[in-house]
């Protein structure tokens, strides 16, 4: 992001003609989830891990998610996870996403065709 707002107004400068300004790096740490509620981090030369970190490491991103509309939906979702189940979906499901909505389009004799296809198919 620091990088993506200097390189903005380079290409402006560089529309009109000005001398570009180099980008200078300022490291402000690492951060890393290392799980449900495990992390890592080292803002600024402080060292955290467990808990502390994973919260870091969320806050850290959820403060660059662009927008407000999208950083409130970031956050509920997170928020919600830390009460919730977490959600497991069907690998089938993932690696054919639109099989579902076909088959819902389908007749009775159909769907039981693509069903028995499907069946030889995953075999």
């Amino acid at each position: 992001m620091r990088q993506a707002k200097l390189l903005g107004d380079n290409i402006v400068r560089s529309l009109r003609g000005k001398t570009l300004k180099p980008y200078a790096h300022n490291n402000l740490g690492a951060v890393a989830g290392l799980g449900l509620h495990k992390g890592v981090a080292n803002p600024m030369g402080f060292k955290l891990k467990g808990w502390p970190a994973w919260f870091f490491h969320r806050s850290y991103h959820g403060a660059m998610v662009p927008t407000f509309n999208r950083k409130i939906r970031v956050i509920a979702d997170w928020t919600l996870a830390l009460f919730l189940k977490r959600e497991t979906v069907s690998l089938a499901t993932v690696e054919q996403p639109r099989a579902d909505f076909i088959l819902a389009a389908l007749d009775d004799e159909k769907i039981r065709e693509a069903k028995a296809k499907a069946k030889e198919n995953a075999a």
